[in-house]
C-alpha cells in the first residue's frame, strides 16, 4: 500500500510540474495571421501591374493571385493621410520596418540608430530571417535590413553572391521556419529594369514570370511544384501565414495580400488611406507590438482585407477543436489530468484506508 501511495503521489507531482517544464506557446500565435512572407518589388503603377484590382495581361499569374487576395488600388507609396515619405526607392523601405523615412534618400551608409520592427519582433520571441538576391546589388536602398544599427550584423540577413530564390525556399521549408521571412529580388527581376542587360523591355511580364517560378515553379497555386515556396512548410494549408507582395513606391502603388481562407478573395478595397506605415501597423497590432513612431501609430491597420469579423484561432486550427495547434494548450490540458488523476486516486485510497481503520475499530469494540 505505501509502495502504490508513493507512486500516486509521484504522479500527481508530475502532473503538476509538467506544464511549466516543457516548452512554451508558438511565439508567433497571431491574430491574422502566424507567419508572414513579404517579397519586395520596385517601381511599377498600379494599373500596369493590376488593372483595376482584376488583373492586368501584362501579368497573368499575378491575375491569378489576385482572384485568391485581396488589393488596394488606391494605395500610397509616398504616404497617406498627412504622412510623407520621401528618398525612395531608400526611404520606402525604411518606412516599412522602422516608421520612418529617417530622412534618408538613395545610396545611403550604414548606420541609421533608430528601432525597428525587428528589434520589437526580437523582444517578443518572434524569429525573422531577410534575403537579398544576388549579392544584393542595390544594397541599402532596397534591403533596410543592412541600414540600421541593430540589424545590419545579424546573422539573420542573407546577402551572398549566391543568394537566390532557392536559398528562400529552403528556409521557408525548415522543420520550425522564420516566423517574419523577407526576400529582396534584384532589379532585372522585381520590375524594376527593362534594360538589354536584363534580357527584356517589358519588366512587369518579366517580374510576373519570375514570381510564378518563385512561387509556385511548373505548377500552379492549387497544386504548387515541389521546391517553389508554395509547396514549402510555411505554407502548408495548416499553417495561417500571410504573404506581402509589395512595390516600394509610386502613387498609386500596387501591394496584394495573399492568406487562404483567411484574407478576402478577390476583394479590393476603396479605402483612399493605406501605405507603408500601414503595413507596419499591421503587422505590429497581430502580434501585439509596440509602435515605433507617430507615423506608425496613427496608421489605419488594414484589417478590412481579412475575411471574418472574429479571427480564425491561432495555430492552423481552423475552427473548433480545442485542443488543436497550441503546444502549450495540449501541455496543460496532460498536466492537468494528470495531476486529476493522482488527486482522485490519492483521495480514494486515503479514504479507503480510513475506512478500513474505522472498520476496524468497530471491531475491536464489538469483541
Amino acid at each position: 500500500m505505501k509502495l502504490r501511495t508513493h507512486l500516486l503521489v509521484a504522479l500527481l507531482i508530475i502532473g503538476m510540474i509538467v506544464v511549466p517544464a516543457l516548452p512554451r506557446a508558438h511565439a508567433a500565435s497571431g491574430t491574422y495571421f502566424d507567419s508572414i512572407v513579404v517579397v519586395a518589388m520596385e517601381n511599377q503603377h498600379y494599373a500596369d501591374v493590376m488593372g483595376t484590382g482584376t488583373g492586368s495581361s501584362n501579368a497573368p499569374f499575378i491575375a491569378s493571385m489576385l482572384t485568391l487576395g485581396a488589393t488596394i488600388p488606391l494605395y500610397h507609396g509616398y504616404g497617406a493621410a498627412g504622412r510623407r515619405i520621401s528618398g525612395c526607392s531608400a526611404g520606402c523601405y525604411t518606412a516599412q520596418i522602422s516608421g520612418s523615412d529617417q530622412g534618408i534618400s538613395d545610396s545611403y551608409n550604414c548606420c541609421i540608430n533608430a528601432p525597428t520592427l525587428m528589434d520589437s519582433m526580437a523582444s517578443a520571441g518572434i524569429t525573422w530571417r531577410a534575403y537579398c538576391e544576388s549579392g544584393c546589388p542595390r544594397g541599402n536602398d532596397h534591403f533596410p535590413f543592412t541600414g540600421f544599427t541593430s540589424t545590419h550584423l545579424s546573422p539573420n540577413i542573407f546577402t551572398g553572391s549566391a543568394v537566390s530564390t532557392s536559398d528562400f525556399v529552403n528556409a521557408a521549408n525548415a522543420q520550425t521556419p522564420a516566423y517574419f521571412l523577407w526576400y529582396t529580388p534584384t532589379d532585372c527581376n522585381n520590375m524594376h529594369d527593362s534594360s538589354a542587360s536584363c534580357g527584356t523591355t517589358n519588366p512587369v511580364a518579366h517580374g510576373d514570370a519570375y514570381l510564378k517560378t518563385f512561387f509556385v515553379g511548373t505548377g500552379t497555386i492549387a497544386s504548387p511544384a515541389s521546391g517553389s515556396l508554395f509547396a514549402s512548410t510555411t505554407f502548408k494549408p495548416t499553417q495561417r501565414t500571410l504573404l506581402i507582395l509589395w512595390w516600394d513606391e509610386y502613387d498609386p502603388a500596387p501591394v496584394l495580400f495573399y492568406e487562404p481562407g483567411v484574407v478576402k478573395q478577390a476583394y479590393v478595397s476603396s479605402s483612399d488611406l493605406y501605405d507603408e506605415y500601414s503595413i507596419l501597423h499591421l503587422i505590429e497590432n497581430n502580434w501585439s507590438l509596440p509602435t515605433l513612431t507617430a507615423n506608425d501609430a496613427a496608421a489605419a491597420s488594414m484589417t478590412e482585407i481579412f475575411g471574418a469579423s472574429t479571427p480564425p484561432p491561432p495555430g492552423g486550427s481552423g475552427g473548433g477543436c480545442l485542443l488543436c495547434g497550441s503546444t502549450s494548450t495540449w501541455l496543460f490540458a496532460i498536466g492537468g489530468l494528470l495531476g486529476l488523476i493522482g488527486s482522485l486516486v490519492l483521495l480514494t485510497i486515503r479514504a479507503r484506508a480510513n475506512l478500513a481503520r474505522t472498520r476496524r475499530r468497530m471491531n475491536s469494540l464489538g469483541r
